[in-house]
């Protein structure tokens, strides 16, 4: 066996010059489950144990608020697994796994306690067929914690700027086809609300790709979406990617589920610093976790500059904004009937904060209900509510184009 012991952040697999089998690093590693493990070690801390199909690209950090721990892979075939397949420590709360972005997989271990890396091995085959991730944690103090958190920063994993040289979007004036951005929320490692069997990740990118393709056929917009796959992409790179197609809206999807409460029916978000009521203020905070527990950082995305340059472009864009959620109510209660009974809300959601592009998120029911669920699974449905929106995107087209007109006189 070749043993690789390394205490290095960022790791790539190395080998020895003993001759091994040709292997192609672009196929999927596959973990193996009944060979991975993560354990509470002899003499205190964490041991973690993953078996892979072959050696692959990774790299290992801790975060706070929650505490956890990161792995990411290039890429790895999670199959059936199920984190409790693998979790024997009570020092670890949950794990969860998925796709990170194209070609990358994440996985991220919630901690109970404070838990440092003291050593990370990477052991291969001689052949170099398959291979075992052990990363061994050490308990230690809270200030001796905070040393140690934090992702790599300027690395080779990290997203590259799209489309640094846009030109600034000009405000529509209806002499083209007006170019809608589609949201399907969460994605890869973050699936969002279960139920049933179903997670709202795959009903929402169902219903954005028929959302889409119902735009491009009506011949009077056309569509992107800021994800066509099961991805993780983080609430920044959202509104990076609809700026990056010139996007004159941006329309998230979602369909949460709630812990408690009766909530149903359709309802349309639009930005806000102080929320509608409670539960608008916690489905913010619900939708920007998310980002949290998949390893994103938020926390430096603005600088002061940035932000009041920011807040005042918002201005107009806000007053648009809430005209576009107003016509989606309006459009969705004609095509469907039943919303609920406060259809228009406000909240603090980040994907909503692009100051240049009118923003709604809609949330199409709770899958906390069951009558929202079914109609999610049911193609009529979910037909009726696009008719809905695309005759809403109608309506507010011409009367933002005039607005848009007296503006310039």
């Amino acid at each position: 066996m070749i043993r690789l012991f390394l205490t290095l952040v960022l790791l790539w697999p190395v080998f020895s010059s003993i001759p091994v089998v040709a292997q192609d690093l672009q196929a999927i590693a596959r973990l193996n489950v009944a060979k991975s493990t993560v354990t509470d070690r002899l003499f205190g801390g964490v041991g973690i144990t993953l078996s892979l199909s072959q050696p692959v690209p990774f790299r290992v950090f801790v975060l706070d608020a929650p505490k956890r721990l990161v792995i990411d892979f290039k890429e790895v075939d999670w199959g059936l697994f199920k984190g409790n397949d693998i979790l024997n420590t009570q020092a670890v709360l949950a794990i969860r796994w998925g796709l990170y972005r194209p070609g990358w997989s994440r996985m991220v271990l919630d901690m109970d306690t404070p838990l440092a890396i003291e050593t990370i091995e990477m052991v291969t085959s001689t052949g170099g067929s398959n291979a075992q991730l052990k990363i061994n944690l050490q308990n230690v103090t809270k200030s001796e914690f905070a040393k140690t958190i934090g992702a790599p920063e300027d690395d080779f994993w990290a997203y590259k700027p799209i489309g640094s040289d846009v030109v600034p979007k000009q405000r529509q004036l209806g002499d083209r086809p007006l170019i809608v951005a589609i949201d399907p929320g969460h994605g890869g490692i973050d699936p969002g609300a279960k139920r049933s069997g179903h997670t709202e990740k795959q009903l929402v990118l169902l219903f954005s790709r028929e959302l889409k393709e119902a735009l491009i056929l009506s011949g009077r917009y056309k569509a992107g979406m800021t994800r066509d796959s099961d991805e993780f992409v983080s609430l920044p790179e959202r509104i990076t990617r609809a700026r990056a197609i010139q996007a004159d809206v941006m329309i998230s999807l979602h369909a949460d589920a709630l812990a408690s409460g009766d909530a149903s029916g359709t309802t349309v978000y639009t930005l806000s610093a102080k929320a509608s009521d409670a539960a608008a203020a916690g489905l913010a905070q619900q939708h920007d976790r998310s980002d949290l527990l998949a390893g994103v950082d938020l926390s430096r995305q603005d600088d002061l500059i940035a932000s009041v340059l920011m807040d005042m472009a918002r201005l107009e864009t806000s007053a648009r904004s809430d005209a576009l959620a107003e016509q989606i109510v309006n459009g969705i209660a004609t095509s469907v009937g039943h919303l609920r009974k406060r259809p228009h809300l406000s909240a603090g959601f980040t994907v909503l904060k692009a100051p240049d592009v009118p923003s709604v998120l809609v949330e199409l029911g709770f899958m906390s209900s069951k009558r929202d669920l079914n109609n999610l699974l049911t193609k009529e449905w979910r037909a009726k509510v696009i008719a809905g929106i695309i005759n809403a995107l109608d309506i507010w087209t011409i009367e933002d184009a005039a607005q848009a007109q007296l503006l310039r006189k």
